[in-house]
């Protein structure tokens, strides 16, 4: 059979309306199948080399790790390793693994996999993305087959979100690999622990995965999981409406239309990404912080995310997102005040000519703000901007980069005035690589921060003892607020993603923290269908 029709006579086994006699009981059943409208292909399955969102869709599937965050708060919780024990010096952390967990192809699973994981990631042929991830590690040793101990270079409160969320791969699968990097494996051959097995893989039509029987946790209880590839978002919608398609992600402009839709559930989650614009700190136009306070309060931040979002979205004041264990509710906030903007400016001496325009000691206040295209509701926000601050008199020009461009004068040649791009929060609240002086110029903090005060802050919440999170939050507490006051960026808004799933489709619960946008894929074990 055509691997299309393949995909066809799937949808219709899976349409809304089944056989009569589910029709008329309604109940979840164990059995049938999925299908998840995605727009763009995957690189990779195998989790090492690829972390971008289309792969992780599928490899989240088949995959796991030490620890998983847990899908409330992100906090630490029991993986592969059912617990685990540090060291009184925060150098040592023991992980004792569950017992009896299979590799698909019926191998058992031991630390000695947990070993060869780390050793392919610490590995430089390995063209691998968590390589960073493992720089504080010092050692590590399969103590016996259900213990794994990973010792540290200095204490890094970090490790169970770094290290221990790194995916286990199979040793007895990859250790005889010539190359890793371009090993089947990846490709038609993914061997995990996890709820799903490989079927098959059909570039830019389909990719199919079903239940793996053996599950350490239980069977999954629908058979089939299918990729199917859906690159037009008007498509994507209407195969949404149809029901040929159960989820998929959709544009901020078709979520109000989805919620009228009676066949389909509509959620909105408070999603990782937040929006900013940040000013580069080595321009001396930004120096005084008494013009980048003004520069946020000139902004209506409330309309521009009606603008760019439709409303599906919430302003921000804090580097650390409202759902994070480590988000301070009291973080000082920066309204739309175009008065004190104005006041600031003057004490900063900045006064208008003629034309109304700021000037200070005959130089003009202009700078130049740039961002990538690709991203509609991001190229927007500059334009959105350019015209606030024109009403303060302040003189901003305009700039879309396409992305490598965009990234390279951000990232690399740090040649630029003020730049919107959007960051996405890790599972742990650290922030020490954007805001540590330490991480420029080839780190992450772009924009040249440097805060003593903050450097300290961001040490110790990495290092105090026992990891506890109440201290680890009364420090992150005072990071914010010392961001809040310094103002290096002006926060924007962290996004809402739309989670739209077919009502047959029953227990699906999203996570920001667990699983590839639209952020379910992670509680796929446990879904049923309606037939």
């Amino acid at each position: 059979m055509p691997l299309v029709a393949a995909v066809a006579l799937l949808v219709a086994t899976c349409a809304p309306a089944a056989t009569p006699d589910a029709s008329a009981s309604g109940s979840p059943a164990t059995g049938g199948t999925v299908i998840y409208g995605a727009t763009s292909e995957a690189a990779n399955l195998d989790p090492l080399l690829a972390n971008d969102g289309s792969s992780m869709s599928v490899w989240e599937l088949i995959f796991e790790s030490l620890v998983a965050p847990d899908p409330k708060t992100g906090a630490p919780a029991p993986g592969l390793a059912d617990s685990w024990e540090q060291s009184a010096d925060g150098l040592s952390y023991t992980f004792h693994l569950h017992p009896g967990v299979r590799w698909s192809d019926g191998q058992p699973f031991t630390s000695e996999d947990a070993a060869f994981t780390f050793d392919t990631v610490l590995d430089p042929k390995t063209k691998t993305p968590y390589r960073s991830r493992l720089a504080n590690v010092k050692s590590y040793r399969a103590v016996d087959p259900l213990t794994f101990q990973v010792t540290l270079k200095q204490a890094d409160c970090t490790l169970l979100s770094q290290a221990a969320l790194i995916p286990i791969v199979p040793k007895h699968v990859l250790a005889t690999s010539k190359d890793i990097n371009t090993d089947e494996f990846g490709i038609s051959r993914p061997i995990g622990t996890g709820p799903f097995v490989f079927k098959e893989w059909a570039r830019d039509d389909h990719l199919t995965l079903v239940a793996n029987p053996t599950y350490w946790r239980g069977r999954p209880k629908i058979d089939q999981w299918v990729r199917k590839i859906v690159k037009d978002q008007n498509v994507n919608v209407a195969q949404l409406r149809t029901g040929e398609i159960d989820y998929g992600q959709v544009n901020p402009e078709s979520i109000e239309a989805l919620q009228k839709e009676s066949s389909l559930n509509v959620q909105l989650i408070p999603g990782g990404t937040q929006v900013q614009i940040a000013y580069n700190l080595a321009r001396p136009v930004f120096a005084d912080k008494r013009v980048r306070q003004a520069l946020t309060y000139a902004l209506d931040r409330k309309a521009i995310v009606d603008a760019v979002l439709y409303g599906f979205g919430q302003t921000v004041d804090s580097p650390i997102i409202g759902t994070s264990w480590a988000f301070d509710q009291n973080v000082p906030r920066s309204p739309y005040d175009v008065e004190a903007a104005r006041r600031l400016l003057r004490e900063a001496g900045w006064t208008p000519n003629a034309a109304g325009m700021l000037e200070r000691d005959g130089v003009p206040l202009r700078f130049s703000i740039i961002t990538r295209t690709g991203a509609k509701a991001i190229e927007s926000i500059p334009t959105i901007a350019q015209d606030m601050w024109k009403k303060i008199g302040v003189a901003v020009t305009v700039q879309l980069l396409e992305v490598a461009a965009f990234n390279d004068r951000l990232q690399r040649a740090h040649d630029f005035d003020a730049a919107v791009y959007s960051t996405v929060a890790g599972v742990d609240p650290d922030p020490t690589a954007t805001w540590s002086s330490k991480e420029y110029p080839t780190g992450q903090n772009f924009v040249k921060y440097a805060n003593p005060a903050v450097d300290r802050i961001l040490e110790d919440a990495r290092t105090v003892a026992g990891c506890g999170q109440a201290a680890r939050k009364a420090l992150y507490d005072r990071l914010q607020e010392t961001i809040a006051d310094d103002h290096p960026w002006t926060f924007l808004y962290a996004n809402q993603v739309p989670v739209v799933v077919n009502k047959r489709v029953q227990n699906v619960s999203a996570s920001v923290w667990r699983g590839s946008i639209p952020y379910i894929g992670w509680s796929a074990p446990g879904w049923t269908v309606k037939r």
